[in-house]
């Protein structure tokens, strides 16, 4: 049984990754946004007002106001210069100004407007904190070496901890067998932490190419099911360069290397190096497309814990598609597709296909407890995969090929306290079915946490 044992640590990390990277994905999705409702209306009332009144200060500013939170940052931009061509001296305007281009991406010209706002006398001190904090925001993005990352610790509990047979009967040399109970599905809590560091480098080429790269780490440590601790750290870096020139816009292409290493119950379960190629599209204005093709070595090792971990040693080829589509500035949808191909270098029990797709959506909406301007996500995600191995594992049996089927189900609430810092709840179930009981199981997830990213 000690190739189910193996399989189920491994399975526990893909399962809190899957939960971590969702968590991750509503985080993304924590930027200022506008109340529901009749937004649309109120803008669209306030574009009519402006026709009719176009050098009304006030007038100006709530249209600009209600087009940056529906997303029009160019009409707001369009607003605010109006108005200081009607009064210069607004030193608050010329702070929204510099706010807006920084989120357009235009740098050089949000800086112009900051230092402009930072240089008028007697500025309130509210609005000189913000503009000193977005002027370092600015210098930060427009040095050619620049640091981000995230960093998440939670606790979470689990149904079946060590993802254990969902019955006590499995099947063993071809014959039914009873499990003993530490082999069985057990609930426990624990704690998990990631970290996802990312350094880019602007080559300063007119191809806007740069060198990125990222360090990923992954821990979970169990309470009471030691066996089930899991831990991984990955490093990725190539360069990333606009494609086809003036044929296409927003293209771009990313080869890559990468490497890395998982434990299993703080022992080495495998190192991997590799290499991959990742694009990008930007089809149209609101629906992005990521794909990415990437080829690992498994160098499996045999020890004290895993005696015959070397017959898993192979090659994993894997391939993704994700599109995400902006709704509207409230509601995003997202669609992925998968496919691996693992191939064991001599033990074809061990050999697999994986074709997998997921489907969620990211809905914002107003702060409903401290009415703050930082909305609250709620990210819904739902994962379907098939697996098919290529032989019978006769120490399982002899006759049966194994089939199986994923279904996991993921629900995180993100509730930002400030621009750096969320707080995420979440929720999910894992099924999968097998004609194998060995490999069968349900679990049950909830996790609590704190994010911080810089």
């Amino acid at each position: 049984m000690g190739q189910l044992k193996r399989s189920l640590a491994v399975l526990a990390a893909v399962s809190s990754l899957l939960t971590a990277a969702a968590d991750r994905a509503a985080q993304a999705q924590t930027a200022p946004a506008a109340p529901a409702g009749n937004l649309e209306q109120e803008y669209d009332a306030a574009f009519q007002e402006m026709l009719k009144q176009p050098a009304n200060l006030d007038v100006l500013f709530k249209f600009a106001t209600l087009a940056s939170q529906t997303g029009d940052l160019e009409g707001a931009v369009s607003a605010l210069e109006r108005m200081l061509l009607i009064n210069p001296d607004l030193p608050r305007v010329r702070l929204e100004l510099g706010v807006l281009y920084f989120r357009l991406g235009s740098f050089e010209v949000a800086r112009t407007y900051l230092e402009a706002a930072l240089k008028t006398p007697n500025l309130p001190p509210e609005v000189r904190e913000r503009a000193e904090k977005f002027m370092a925001e600015v210098q930060a993005r427009q040095n050619p070496s620049r640091f981000t990352g995230d960093f998440f610790l939670g606790w979470r509990y689990q149904t079946n901890a060590n993802l254990g047979p969902s019955g006590s009967t499995v099947r063993l040399f071809g014959q039914s067998a009873n499990l003993n109970q530490a082999s069985s599905g057990q609930a426990d809590w624990g704690v998990v932490g990631s970290m996802q560091i990312r350094h880019t480098y602007d080559l300063g080429r007119q191809d806007k190419s740069q060198l990125e790269s990222t360090l990923t780490a992954y821990a979970s440590r169990q309470f009471q099911v030691q066996t089930a601790n899991v831990s991984l750290i990955d490093f990725t870096s190539g360069p990333r360069f606009q494609a086809f020139q003036g044929i296409f816009e927003d293209v771009t292409l990313k080869p890559f290397g990468t490497i890395g290493q998982i434990w299993v119950y703080d022992t080495p379960y495998y190192g991997s190096y590799g290499a991959g190629l990742e694009g990008t599209v930007l089809v149209t204005d609101r629906l992005r497309n990521m794909s990415n093709f990437v080829f690992r070595r498994h160098n499996h090792t045999d020890n004290w814990y895993l005696p015959n971990n070397s017959t898993y040693r192979g090659m994993e080829y894997s391939g993704t598609t994700a599109f995400q589509h902006q709704l509207s500035s409230l509601v995003t949808l997202f669609l992925s597709g998968t496919g691996t191909r693992f191939e064991a270098d001599a033990t074809p029990i061990q050999s697999y296909e994986l074709w997998g797709t997921t489907v969620g959506f990211s809905f914002r909406f107003p702060d409903p407890l401290f009415k703050s301007n930082l909305p609250w996500a709620i990210n819904l995600t739902y994962t379907y995969q098939w697996w098919r191995y290529d032989a019978p594992d006769p120490t399982v049996d002899p006759d049966v090929q194994r089939r199986q089927l994923d279904s996991i189900l993921n629900l995180v609430l993100s509730v930002p306290f400030d621009d750096r810092t969320t707080f995420s709840l979440s929720g999910g179930r894992f099924i999968r079915s097998s004609n194998l009981p060995n490999y069968a199981f349900n679990n049950n997830n909830v996790m609590f946490g704190i994010s911080w990213r810089f």
